[in-house]
């Protein structure tokens, strides 16, 4: 479970950028629920439903409900893990020009680059 959580929080950083973000990730919210539901069903010789009652429900008061492992992690403790649902990750303004920055590296620094003014020098070339 951790280590898919790892994997959807990296695929929900990557993709936050892109056109249409909460309807693709919503489908795949729900893509990974019942995949990741019938993996269990077959790793612990169960009924789907009787399955459902004992692993799904809210891990946090106020969150919606999701499956919910009790086990040992990869760090040797025992607890909780619930699945990581990508409707709840951030959602970046999908625009068509470059950032001025890389939205997936955060820094404090400044860049120190020369901007293309395209149509204006355009303008200016067609003139002489």
């Amino acid at each position: 479970m951790e280590s898919l959580n790892r994997q959807i929080a990296g695929w929900a950083a990557f993709y936050q950028y892109t056109d249409y973000t909460a309807t693709m990730f919503t489908k795949l919210d729900r893509t990974v629920f019942w995949k990741l539901g019938h993996w269990l069903a077959r790793k612990y010789r169960r009924g789907f439903r009787s399955l459902m009652r004992d692993y799904i429900r809210a891990p946090e008061p106020g969150q919606a409900t999701t499956w919910v492992l009790q086990g040992q992690n990869s760090r040797g403790w025992y607890g909780v893990v619930a699945l990581r649902r990508l409707v709840t990750s951030r959602k970046g303004r999908f625009t068509w020009r470059t950032p001025t920055e890389n939205p997936y590296i955060l820094r404090d620094e400044t860049r120190r680059t020369i901007e293309s003014r395209y149509p204006v020098v355009a303008f200016a070339m067609s003139n002489t």
